[in-house]
This record gives structure tokens, sequence and C-alpha cells, in this order.
């Protein structure tokens, strides 16, 4: 398997893993747009700040471990985080749209 294939199926079992985590548990998540736009924040900012120092520390294992640890430690988690903060904020959105009409 080529890294970009893996990388591929990495993002879109975060995807999956996301919606599944929306659809399963419906009350989870915030219900003010503030709120929504505060999640959807701290996940990039948690993506960007937290994640890099993550997968390299992890990378420092030997051989076998320290991959999987980045992965599934860091950027499993982090890919996961970003999709259900944007699928949250797109529930909130949708709530505010319910009484507009074309």
């Amino acid at each position: 398997m080529s890294l970009s294939a893996f990388i591929a199926i990495l993002t879109c079992g975060a995807a999956v893993l996301a919606l599944w985590t929306t659809v399963r548990f419906p009350s989870l998540g915030p219900e003010s747009l503030r709120g929504a736009i505060l999640q959807v924040a701290l996940a990039l900012v948690a993506g960007w700040l937290l994640v890099p120092p993550g997968i390299e520390s992890a990378l420092a294992v030997s051989a076998p471990t320290g991959p999987l640890l980045a992965v599934f430690m860091f950027a499993l988690p982090s890919l996961g985080y970003v999709f259900l903060a944007t699928l949250w904020a797109m529930r909130v959105l949708q709530r505010m749209m319910t009484g507009v009409r074309r």
C-alpha cells in the first residue's frame, strides 16, 4: 500500500468515525453557533500546534511501535476531531435555518 492510499484511507476512516459519533450520540456537541465555532477553532489549533510534536515524539520510539503510536494516538484522533467539530457546526447551522425558505 502506498503512502497516499494509506493517508486517504485514514482520512476516510476518521470521517466515518466522526459521522458515526454524530449519528449515534445526537445530544453530544454544542447547541450555539459560538460553541460550534469554538469547537472548530479548538480542533484546528490542536491539530496545528499539538499533533506535529506528538507525532515526532512518537516516531522516536522503535520501528513497529512508533509509527502505530503516531497514527492511532495523534493523526487519527486529530482528524476525527476536526471532522466531528465540522459536523457539529453544520448541525448548528442547519438548526438555525429551519424557518428559512427559498
